[in-house]
């Protein structure tokens, strides 16, 4: 009888349930060991192990490599990390195929080279032909998920149900669907992906996704009991970040269908602001105008008598420990004093810097 040890992608060790006892015997027992393969994420080999019955000896040399059902072709790579997947070859090396996956048009935000939807852990890649998710091989085929619904596990988000859904959300508008900050930080990256795949000159969404990280917006969703930000300030942005996230995706909506905007809206000094005929960083640069206005609007509508000492406990965040290197470095270079959340024009200046920071970075 074998048994294999099921695993993640990284370890693959094969034994029987023989008890084999050591030598000399001292009352205890070893595996009966047929094989062992230990591989980086990606399937580059770190050693590999397999039993010769013949000669009572181990070696190296097994057919088949990384995920245990994909043979190495040694004739292309002595070293058995070019693999065999039927309809590509993949070098576990540097982690990409030697031929463009055929559904590359399917999946614009991965690279035509990648493998296993870029992410090892979550997918398995039979064929070549399409990655399958890891809950498939749990659950089966027929797992029925609404089409708001994604795959998730330990905070890890299934690519292909995770797409599916926010096409379908952000184009009947289900801002409902994604109920924490986390979630919406993830959509943000998503919709600048698509972007980017589109070709369109906007990078206000990748703001957006660094504003809403964890060293961000997204960090007060980890409960830490009022340790770095009182439970005040911290459903005060949770609440700002889902008022906000409607809006935003109308937003997502309109630019990902051809790269521009065309609606109106007045801004928090009450002018009326246009997106006609706007493309590239001018649109980015409306589109924090659009954005900070709707914050103020929460501000003003905000009902509690706390609200300026939320106000200072935003103040120190934004000015201490909770901007990523990137927002604290635009926060220094471009606030002569410290950045006041409160004021209109400061949440402007700031998103637009980091605007102007993203389109110079790419």
């Amino acid at each position: 009888m074998h048994c294999k040890v099921p695993y993640l992608g990284n370890v693959r060790v094969t034994f029987s349930d023989i008890k084999m006892p050591k030598v000399p015997f001292n009352g205890s027992y070893e595996v009966d060991l047929f094989s062992k393969s230990e591989y980086f994420p990606y399937g580059m080999k770190i050693n590999e192990l397999s039993f010769d019955r013949k000669n009572l000896s181990f070696g190296s040399g097994a057919r088949y490599g990384y995920n245990g059902t994909h043979e190495q072709d040694r004739e292309m790579n002595a070293d058995g990390n070019y693999l065999s997947f039927g309809n590509f070859g993949y070098d576990t090396r540097v982690a990409m195929r030697r031929n463009q996956e055929p559904l590359r048009a399917k999946y614009p935000h991965l690279s035509g080279y990648s493998a296993f939807g870029s992410n090892p852990i979550m997918y398995k890649d039979i064929d070549g032909n399409e990655p399958v998710n890891y809950f498939s091989t749990i659950f089966g085929e027929t797992t029925k998920l609404k089409k708001t619904q994604w795959f998730s596990i330990l905070g890890v988000y299934d690519n292909t149900t995770f797409n599916s859904a926010a096409v379908y959300s952000t184009t009947h508008l289900r801002a409902d669907a994604y109920q924490s900050v986390y979630q919406r930080n993830a959509y943000y990256g998503w919709v600048q992906g698509q972007a980017d795949a589109k070709g369109y000159n906007s990078k206000w969404f990748g703001a957006a996704q660094l504003v809403t990280g964890f060293r961000g917006v997204g960090g007060t969703e980890f409960p830490d009991n009022g340790y770095v930000s009182s439970v005040n300030v911290d459903k005060f942005l949770q609440g700002g970040n889902k008022y906000l996230f409607a809006n935003n995706m109308k937003n997502a909506k309109d630019l990902l269908s051809d790269g521009k905007l065309s609606s109106n809206f007045i801004d928090a000094n009450g002018k009326n602001q246009s997106f006609e005929g706007l493309t590239g960083m001018t649109l980015d640069y409306k589109m924090v105008e659009f954005e900070q206005s709707k914050v103020q609007e929460y501000i003003n509508s905000y009902k509690g008598n706390d609200l300026k000492e939320i106000m200072n406990g935003v103040n120190e965040l934004m000015n201490g420990v909770m901007p990523s290197p990137d927002v604290k470095d635009v926060i220094k270079n471009t606030f002569r004093d410290k950045f006041d959340f409160s004021k209109y024009g400061d949440r402007v200046k700031l998103g637009q810097e980091l605007v102007r920071k993203a389109h110079n970075d790419n």
